[in-house]
């Protein structure tokens, strides 16, 4: 009895192991992809849509994006590269915003799994800032930082975006140890690590107007 069970449990993770490496494999025919992160800083659900343009300026009448987020919530997309028409709406429906959008893939016939960041509120801005400084209550953790060069006075903020538009993060950041947004801290690093988080930025703070590009 227990060989007949493993033998099902076997070849269900076979099944599903299957199931998503054609799935990469049909993915990738059909056009190497950038991934997207969404999410909503407001406190009102909101959505939004992406459109493609085609390259006589018409659009497609389809939308390859059409998400509802609450408030707090993330969610991950792919899209071929090109031109979108993306507008976010109100919890009414309402539209608010609309703009057209251009991107490319680094390697075109290959994925970009490093997300663009998309906030649909639209109404703050974003930066990315080296938080070792956040562990000096910690001595080991001091120690390694100035060993490795890490160690800062204060929160280093390495960059800067506007969040009315998607943004890109350097690899070089998002390969390290990366905290985004609504995600937490980790109690302790590791020797050598850098670590850095993306911290959201009210427009209208005089924080950002100092340090927001």
């Amino acid at each position: 009895m227990k060989i007949i069970i493993k033998l099902f449990i076997g070849f269900i993770i076979f099944l599903v192991l299957g199931a998503i490496i054609l799935g990469v494999i049909a993915d990738e025919q059909d056009g190497a992809r950038q991934h997207f992160r969404l999410f909503n800083t407001s406190e009102e659900q909101k959505s939004v849509t992406f459109e493609m343009i085609y390259e006589d300026g018409t659009p497609s009448d389809v939308w390859a994006i059409n998400e509802i987020i609450d408030p707090g919530n993330t969610v991950q997309k792919i899209l071929l590269p090109g031109t979108y028409l993306v507008k976010t709406w109100d919890h009414e429906e309402v539209l608010e915003n609309e703009f057209e959008f251009s991107f490319s893939l680094p390697n075109p016939e290959e994925s970009n799994y490093n997300y663009y960041r998309f906030d649909i509120a639209m109404n703050k801005d974003f930066r990315v800032v080296n938080m070792a400084a956040a562990y000096e209550g910690s001595s080991l953790a001091n120690t390694m930082s100035k060993a490795v060069g890490a160690h800062q006075d204060d929160i280093l903020i390495v960059e800067t975006y506007m969040g009315n538009r998607p943004f890109l993060i350097p690899e070089s950041y998002t390969d390290r140890t990366f905290i985004d947004v609504y995600e937490d801290m980790p109690n302790r690093i590791k020797y050598g690590e850098l670590i850095y988080r993306l911290e959201i930025v009210d427009i209208d703070s005089k924080t950002a107007s100092e340090t927001i590009k």
